[in-house]
């Protein structure tokens, strides 16, 4: 596609947009939206888009265009105001990507991804000291909403900016192993009768959230996200139950899954394993 077509695109889909906002002929849904009521449409698309990535390209090029229309609906809101535009937008993210990029469209050189990530902190660094704005720290401005597999990624990646990081995977398995034992001492005591103590309940919970985080941290060492693990082991179960539900209604007949019986249901799994294998 050339630089003048997708500028036709671009300008008959904003145009739209615009439309779509008129009050005089627009859709009485657009109509409605605001930056609060489009928060969950545009986390929705997000995880759509997400979704098709293993659905074929043509599935993610749809998706991304019901995104683009959530992030345009935002501009022409604001556009409305006064206060930024779709242009602002795109001037905005294509100075920051040439002012953070200076090994691309500068002389800097870099040796590799580490480099160009710590280049990238330190840019932002000398960005908020130019602007007078007060210095954030390296984990201030993740998103709260984050799935907290997913935060215990983007916190790792960004401590590895600064260096501070396990030297080795296998540093990070010894930590796994540590914090480990240090769930399963908790979630089995010597007393059983302190296990229904509020406290101790606590400390259970605790010791299990820095399992997983360390699990997420040595998952990103290994060069893979735990929330995509995490999602791929879902899908996994889902479909070998839906295949142990098939063999229980073939073979079982009336009876109700949960009156079947824990053996026949563990006979049904293996099978249903070696079938969606």
């Amino acid at each position: 596609m050339t630089t003048n077509t997708a500028e036709a695109s671009l300008s008959r889909f904003l145009q739209i947009i615009a439309k779509l906002r008129d009050p005089n002929g627009g859709c009485p849904w657009d109509l409605k939206q605001t930056f609060e009521t489009l928060k969950p449409q545009l986390v929705e698309e997000a995880y759509e888009v997400s979704d098709a990535v293993g659905s074929g390209e043509a599935a993610v090029c749809e998706e991304l265009g019901d995104l683009l229309s959530v992030v345009a609906l935002f501009a022409q809101i604001a556009s409305e105001k006064g206060t930024f535009s779709f242009s602002t937008i795109l001037d905005g993210i294509s100075d920051k990507l040439v002012r953070r990029h200076p090994h691309v469209f500068g002389e800097t050189k870099v040796s590799g991804t580490e480099e160009v990530l710590k280049n990238w902190e330190q840019i932002k660094q000398e960005e908020r000291a130019e602007k007078g704005t007060p210095e954030k720290g390296l984990l201030d401005g993740l998103p709260r909403s984050l799935p907290a597999l997913q935060k215990a990624h983007q916190i790792g990646e960004r401590c590895v900016r600064v260096g501070f990081e396990w030297s080795t995977a296998a540093g990070i398995a010894d930590k796994v192993n540590e914090e480990l034992q240090e769930f399963l001492v908790e979630v089995a005591p010597p007393d059983k009768a302190d296990s229904q103590d509020p406290a101790a309940q606590e400390r259970v919970v605790e010791e299990f959230g820095d399992l997983l985080f360390t699990l997420a941290q040595y998952s990103r060492k290994l060069g893979f996200n735990a929330e995509t693990a995490l999602a791929a082991a879902n899908e996994k179960f889902m479909k070998r139950f839906k295949y142990l539900e098939g063999l229980a209604r073939s073979e079982h007949l009336e009876t109700p899954l949960g009156e079947i019986g824990q053996e026949i249901l563990e006979k049904l799994w293996v099978r249903a394993k070696i079938a969606t294998r």
